[in-house]
């Protein structure tokens, strides 16, 4: 393997690993990361980490500052209504196609993770909701049928996955879980208008609840 393909992998590992420490929390925004410092967790040299940071950069996770290296990208009000904005009109979208050919084992499956849902919840499993929330959206938004379309949402949630565990904290889920059951209802009817409508609904009450979060309310 030549070097440069072994740095490109070190790279996506030390991505992966910066990653989900962001995601799960574990490194919270305003933390200052030292390239020497991860180069050390990883055993290697200052270049894969450099490049990890830009990439993390690129992909909102990171800022990289002058004389202060990279830092957790904070999270602010605005970052949340503009993820939430985009959000709903994306997914409203995709549900409103979604309702139309949406197979019943599909929306079966939806009902199945939203009890999973449920349950997690009920037993303070805040990991384990995340994965299974994700599903419950992904399935509608794949059966739109536009793969553009569903590769925006990805990387969309993808950057605010970090947001999706201060949420996971709020009574916000009960609310998301029963509005889940009429988004489940209205596909299984059949009705586009309303499941986009309650798609949309549920967007704006994740970002209600977050930005209340932020605000300490």
């Amino acid at each position: 393997m030549s070097s440069t393909v072994g740095n490109r992998t070190l790279r996506e590992r030390i991505v992966d690993g910066l990653r989900e420490a962001i995601v799960k929390g574990e490194l919270r925004p305003g933390t200052r990361l030292q390239e020497i410092e991860v180069a050390e967790r990883y055993e290697t040299s200052r270049t894969p980490v450099r490049e990890a940071f830009r990439q993390l950069e690129s992909e909102g996770f990171l800022q990289i500052k002058a004389r202060r290296g990279a830092v957790v990208t904070p999270i602010t009000a605005r970052d949340v209504r503009e993820f939430y904005e985009l959000k709903e009109v994306l997914e409203g979208y995709a549900a409103k196609i979604a309702a139309r050919h949406l197979a019943d084992a599909d929306i079966d499956r939806m009902a199945e993770l939203n009890e999973q849902l449920r349950d997690c919840y009920a037993r303070g499993d805040i990991a384990g909701m995340i994965p299974v929330h994700n599903e419950f959206h992904e399935i509608f938004v794949r059966a739109c049928g536009n793969d553009r379309l569903v590769s925006l949402v990805k990387s969309l949630v993808q950057q605010f996955q970090r947001c999706r565990i201060a949420l996971s904290h709020t009574s916000a889920v009960e609310d998301s879980i029963q509005l889940h059951d009429e988004i489940i209802r209205a596909f299984r009817e059949r009705d586009p208008d309303r499941a986009a409508d309650l798609v949309v609904r549920n967007s704006r009450q994740g970002s209600d609840a977050l930005v209340n979060t932020l605000a300490g309310t």
